[in-house]
């Protein structure tokens, strides 16, 4: 039997999600939607159970900077959550299930019909889907940031011996390895306070979470309210769940690719990345720069086919060997303006200070995103002025 905490909504559209939204007093920019990854619920962004502090969660930050907030949670084969109805979901359904709930609370409480998702872990694989259906709702997705998450590509994750993911009884998938690493982590976390001193001058945050006296989450707490098994479908681990066989059976070859469409690449949304500088995370901490990074450029460069870039260099002294320089390092800079290193491991979010430095870090990415797309387009006009008037940028003689 569920139990919800307060504000949390459980709905069956026809899979269960919970979610719950945090209006900001005063909004200044788009909803702010958090994703959770591999056997979490979307708690771990807002948190809400006896004796935690909201300064402790992203949605507070969000907030404080004028961002209402979503958490989403996708279905979990968790008691205190939702029931266990979706052992088949697949990733296309994620994102139609996380776009229908994101369009429900912009029209339920009146929002502008942008959002920034964030997408820890897993859920990077929903980064096509979700805004694919966002779009077909007319629902602008204004960036995706990757928070540690793996985008929909094959080969980035090691596929787990069989024998390591154990199937609950009603067809979810679960690791029992990963609960120790998931604690660990939270310590860690919970141990480091760099820079949380900025914020001791506040009455709003309590003095214990910031030097880090209590834990963020305690061990008990997050193991029965946090977590859950996940839809085998949503894993990557090459296989995917048979109703009638009631067990994990080969997935198909080359089912992430159908599924996650990651190599649409034109039709992806703007991306950014955070990702972790701990040892405990050294996966995403090594590769997430140059993954994330493929995609942005190949995104870009989809985009400027289809401003007619191919026209603009195809004639012989149109395209000045400086302006198009220009559009090469414009682009080529991509990922390292649009991603950061932040300290801590794979739960770098949570806690107060975490968390703020999290949302800093989204918010100048915004802004970063915003400039140098004005860059792009300034580029492109002076390519196409000198092309109209003949490639002397319509100097007389």
């Amino acid at each position: 039997m569920s139990t919800l905490y307060e504000g949390e909504r459980l709905a069956l559209n026809p899979h269960p999600v919970v979610y719950r939204f945090f209006p900001a007093e005063r909004v200044f920019g788009s909803l702010v939607v958090f994703i959770p990854g591999m056997a979490h619920n979307a708690r771990i962004s807002y948190g809400g159970h006896p004796g935690s502090h909201a300064q402790g969660f992203l949605a507070y930050w969000f907030n404080d900077e004028g961002h209402s907030f979503l958490g989403l949670s996708y279905p979990l084969d968790s008691d205190s959550l939702m029931p266990a109805t979706s052992p088949d979901f697949t990733i296309p359904e994620w994102g139609l299930q996380a776009a229908a709930v994101i369009h429900d609370v912009i029209v339920g409480h009146r929002l502008p019909s942008r959002v920034i998702i964030l997408a820890w872990s897993m859920a990077g694989k929903i980064l096509h889907p979700v805004a694919a259906y966002c779009r077909e709702l007319n629902i602008e997705v204004e960036l995706f940031v990757s928070l540690a998450a793996t985008p929909a590509l094959p080969g980035l994750l090691p596929v787990p011996p069989r024998k390591d993911i154990v199937k609950t009884a009603a067809g979810y998938a679960t690791k029992p390895s990963l609960e120790k690493k998931f604690l660990q982590q939270i310590e860690e976390q919970t141990n480091s306070r760099s820079g949380s001193e900025r914020y001791l001058h506040r009455n709003d945050i309590p003095r214990h979470i910031l030097i880090g006296d209590q834990p963020i989450i305690d061990p008990v707490t997050y193991k029965r309210d946090y977590l859950g098994a996940t839809p085998i479908g949503l894993t990557a681990s090459g296989l995917r769940y048979d109703t009638e066989k009631n067990d994990f059976v080969e997935e198909e070859p080359g089912k992430l690719m159908e599924h996650g469409q990651v190599h649409d690449f034109k039709n992806l949304p703007p991306m950014a990345a955070i990702f972790a500088s701990s040892a405990l995370d050294f996966r995403h901490a090594l590769t997430d720069k140059p993954i994330w990074g493929h995609l942005m450029i190949q995104r870009a460069t989809c985009r400027l086919i289809d401003e007619g870039i191919s026209d603009l260099c195809s004639e012989p002294g149109v395209a000045d060997p400086i302006d198009f320089q220009q559009l090469q390092e414009a682009i080529l800079k991509i990922p390292e303006l649009m991603t950061m290193e932040i300290p801590g491991n794979h739960f770098f979010f949570v806690g107060a200070d975490g968390a703020r430095k999290t949302v800093d870090m989204v918010i100048i990415l915004l802004g970063v995103m915003a400039r140098h797309e004005r860059e792009i387009k300034r580029i492109l006009s002076t390519l196409r002025r000198k092309k109209s008037s003949g490639g002397d940028g319509g100097q007389a003689n």
